[in-house]
């Protein structure tokens, strides 16, 4: 039973794959962002990454995304200075619907994959503590609008991040079983970008 749903679902892929591969266009996105968790008083975090999309139809796109979100603070002790640095990666793969393909597309979407973060202190340039790198899963929705000028677009968006924390309290995820749904961190944001090879019309 489930060598035939397997086959099932891979010959369900296989003809997707050749029924747009008459329109499967590439397209590259570069983004920038700022975003900010849910804990109170918390910092804002700048950002940006690329977006590499497969669309297989005017209407629907998938690919992959990459990332950096970075923040710091820097204080000053008796003529001392103590700073933080951290950097939050997502790495994820993406899915894009658009609702239409003329010059305005609103659009839902959605990220998933491996949020990875390390933190570190320096004091007066020295580092005095060090995170090692964790791995956390992770899911993004996103929603927005396109505002296309041919196959070039500029891209305005909301997203809102849920990173999980992971069940045996491991820096790494290690695999689906290890991933805690009832721990996690949330933060929303906004990315602004522009779409080189826009599907469409």
């Amino acid at each position: 039973m489930k060598k035939n749903w397997s086959r099932t679902v891979a010959i369900a892929l296989v003809m997707i794959a050749i029924s747009s591969a008459s329109f499967a266009q590439f397209s590259l996105g570069l983004q920038g962002g700022i975003a900010k968790s849910n804990v109170e008083d918390s910092k804002t975090l700048a950002g940006g990454g690329v977006n590499l999309r497969v669309f297989t139809s005017p209407q629907f796109a998938f690919g992959v995304a990459g990332k950096v979100y970075a923040d710091g603070s820097d204080y000053t002790i008796a003529g001392q200075t103590l700073s933080t640095q951290g950097t939050l990666m997502p790495v994820t793969g993406t899915l894009d619907y658009y609702f239409a393909t003329g010059v305005i597309r609103p659009y839902i979407g959605g990220d998933a994959g491996v949020y990875f973060s390390k933190y570190d202190a320096k004091f007066n340039g020295n580092t005095i503590a060090e995170s090692s790198r964790h791995s956390n899963f992770g899911a993004a929705p996103r929603v927005g609008l396109i505002f296309a000028f041919g196959k070039v677009g500029i891209q305005v968006e909301g997203i809102y991040h849920f990173v999980f924390g992971n069940e045996n309290h491991s820096s790494t995820t290690g695999s689906a079983d290890n991933i805690d749904f009832e721990s996690t961190s949330k933060f929303g944001g906004v990315n602004v970008g522009l779409i080189f090879g826009l599907g469409g019309k």
